[in-house]
């Protein structure tokens, strides 16, 4: 990461300090230790830790800060934004994907990660407002209003958005009347997010 130019040292400590192979089955194990995508159960994939910090680095949480993920997957990027925020409530539209990341969260015993088997395009306003809101996977236009609806004043929302045909990195902010700014950071792959919930097969 260093070498990729990351310079942020919560950032950085966060990547080292939760294992990565923890988090992958036994056939992927070499996988982790590298700069690479692996696919996960579902047909979803645990995009590379550079483009996690990326994401990271656009969002820019704080340690007194809540925190929602849309997208839990293998529950790897809770935990590393587990050691730079205050809590982070982890959705996830399938369930077993939820199931076996809050069972890896746990044997961690990291304590501030809730993970929920939920639809992330309809966050529940029980929850609360959010200081920051991460979306693994690609959104067809710009964030809902179920999304939206849960980032409080001055929150920061990082997602790709498709256009053309092609990803883009978009951090989304809302500024102190409510109203939402949008700036681009280039091209950014990522699978389409599902809405919906998806049973454990």
């Amino acid at each position: 990461m260093r070498a990729k130019g990351f310079r942020d040292l919560r950032l950085l400590r966060a990547l080292e300090s939760i294992p990565r192979e923890n988090f992958v089955g036994a056939a992927h194990q070499e996988l982790a230790l590298r700069d690479v995508a692996i696919p996960l159960a579902c047909g979803q994939t645990m995009e590379a830790p550079s483009v996690l910090a990326q994401m990271l680095t656009l969002l820019a949480p704080q340690s007194d800060q809540r925190i929602l993920e849309i997208g839990a997957g293998s529950g790897y990027s809770a935990g590393v934004l587990s050691l730079i925020g205050r809590e982070v409530v982890s959705l996830d539209c399938f369930e077993r994907l939820a199931e076996e990341a809050r069972a890896r969260l746990d044997h961690l015993k990291i304590a501030n990660v809730h993970v929920v088997w939920g639809d992330g395009f309809d966050v529940s306003p029980a929850y609360g407002l959010f200081d920051r809101i991460l979306v693994h996977g690609a959104l067809e236009a710009p964030p809902p209003p179920g999304i939206l609806g849960a980032l409080g004043q001055g929150g920061v929302l990082v997602a790709v958005r498709k256009r053309e045909g092609a990803g883009e990195l978009f951090r989304y902010s809302r500024t102190a009347d409510a109203a939402i700014e949008a700036a681009a950071f280039g091209p950014c792959r990522a699978q389409t997010l599902l809405h919906g919930l998806f049973r454990r097969d």
